[in-house]
């Protein structure tokens, strides 16, 4: 999965730190991140490349965490898609990231635009309206006028792998980008077990009972600012499906043989998908 980035390390602990001019750093602009890349590798700008694009570069770079003790910090402005770049640099798509031979910059590129999109959400207090200032001992914001503090959110997510004997449900989203097989998941409702949302979420989708529920393994899923338990579950009852199109275009039930092979390792659905087609026990 996205985070297997071993012998890699990511350490996501706190630092009030100063960006040196040799550390990395992540500039986004539009959901892409600004890196170069060419057949020796993609790689990060570091602080010094980037000074022509921000005018108080220093004043804007806060820590995010280090990759095998190299700090990375994060630009808490936006890039500026009409500024002339440094040599070799370019924005990306993020998930174009996961063609990258350092199998550790997907993960932390994700990791950093989770990160960037709550430090952009979490300008202002919400309970007096006041600009929110950065804690100096933790990854938070404060308010200097309330006290108002504010923590990263991450919000948790289900993923169901329906079984029925040697049958899989598999699913493909509606309206959205990514066309493969996926699962039933969803977000956790206020007031919800883990294993509530999955009976909901299940029930919603294809109008099926479930029974049986075997926990799998989570993955940090910076995509959506969430973080997704995978639960292998059995079919109760009938198999019949009743698909809420609104969520799904498809769901249909395969057996080991019909199911392909992952092209991708990234996510909790592949893996959990490559579990069940291989036979494994979970």
């Amino acid at each position: 999965m996205i985070q297997d980035i071993t012998p890699h390390k990511l350490d996501n602990a706190f630092r009030n730190a100063e960006p040196r001019p040799t550390d990395k750093v992540f500039v986004f602009c539009e959901g892409k991140v600004l890196a170069s890349i060419d057949e020796e590798g993609m790689e990060l700008p570091d602080m010094s490349s980037i000074a022509s694009l921000f005018e108080q570069v220093q004043k804007y770079a806060v820590y995010a965490f280090s990759v095998d003790d190299k700090p990375i910090f994060l630009m808490l402005q936006d890039g500026n898609a009409d500024k002339e770049l440094p040599a070799g640099m370019e924005y990306i798509e993020l998930r174009k990231l996961n063609d990258a031979k350092e199998d550790w910059l997907a993960f932390a590129a994700v990791t950093a635009s989770h990160l960037n999109h709550w430090y952009g959400e979490h300008r202002f207090c919400g309970s007096c309206g006041s600009r929110l200032e950065l804690s100096d001992t933790e990854r938070a914001t404060v308010c200097p006028q309330c006290g108002n503090v504010q923590y990263p959110r991450i919000s948790p997510v289900i993923m169901a792998a329906v079984t029925d004997g040697d049958r899989l449900l598999v699913t493909r989203y509606a309206g959205r980008e990514y066309k493969g097989l996926a699962l039933i998941a969803g977000f956790v409702e206020i007031g919800e077990s883990l294993e509530g949302a999955l009976e909901r979420e299940v029930m919603e989708e294809v109008g099926l009972r479930v029974k049986d529920i075997s926990y799998f393994g989570s993955q940090p899923w910076g995509f959506s600012d969430s973080v997704i338990s995978g639960f292998f579950v059995k079919l109760d009852g009938k198999d019949n499906i009743y698909l809420d199109e609104n969520e799904l275009s498809e769901a249909v039930w395969l057996s080991r043989d019909e199911i392909p092979p992952q092209d991708s390792d990234i996510s909790i659905t592949a893996a959990m998908i490559e579990a069940f087609r291989k036979g494994v026990k979970v």
